[in-house]
């Protein structure tokens, strides 16, 4: 494979492109991202943030990254990987990629399956579902209760029941995530056998 030579300075001009292109587009000057980056802890002199921009700083740390991202309001991978700004990027030297399919690949959306990454995002998704549906069944019993007199129904039970299921492979992932020796997400109110709260409602 051919590697290209100019390509860490290829990534430093994109990023410095991305951050003047965002804060233009957010009407700030240099010296306003600067405070913004102060604010956040991280000060960064206005001269350094024209520097970048302007390529006279040949090299932008992961962490000026970080912060001008913070600053901007936008993911640190935005700055990195100009999405509908262009058809292709040199991900990696030598090889090119859409811009969405590289910004993918940098935040680990195609994760290896059992990975630390993929069982995390796994659990974060199952525990946000079974909450929306304990959500819904909450505010339908709320609207029964209030127009019909019935806070339980069909509808109700049947997600209930899926919630249920979910919330024992949930259990079980969690299982899975202390025999590999992960750090275990915090879980309020998801018991193995009961609804949260007890009565079909999520904790708070």
């Amino acid at each position: 494979m051919e590697h290209s030579q100019d390509w860490p300075s290829q990534v430093s001009r994109t990023i410095a492109q991305e951050v003047r292109r965002h804060r233009t587009e957010q009407g700030m000057s240099a010296q306003q991202l600067a405070d913004e980056c102060e604010k956040r802890g991280a000060p960064m002199a206005r001269t350094v943030i024209s520097n970048i921009e302007n390529g006279r700083r040949g090299n932008v740390t992961v962490a000026e990254v970080i912060i001008l991202a913070a600053a901007l309001g936008v993911p640190p991978a935005a700055l990195v990987f100009p999405v509908g700004y262009a058809d292709r990027v040199e991900h990696l030297p030598g090889e090119s990629a859409a811009p969405l399919a590289a910004l993918d690949w940098w935040n680990g959306t195609t994760a290896v399956s059992g990975s630390a990454l993929e069982l995390l995002r796994r659990h974060r998704d199952l525990e946000s579902r079974i909450r929306s549906l304990y959500k819904g069944i909450w505010e339908q019993a709320i609207s029964e209760y209030r127009w019909h007199g019935e806070p339980d129904g069909p509808e109700a039970e049947a997600a209930r029941d899926v919630a249920r299921e979910l919330t024992v492979q949930l259990h079980e992932l969690r299982d899975e995530i202390t025999r590999r020796g992960l750090r275990l997400p915090p879980l309020a109110g998801l018991d193995r056998s009961l609804p949260p709260g007890g009565d079909g409602t999520p904790a708070q």
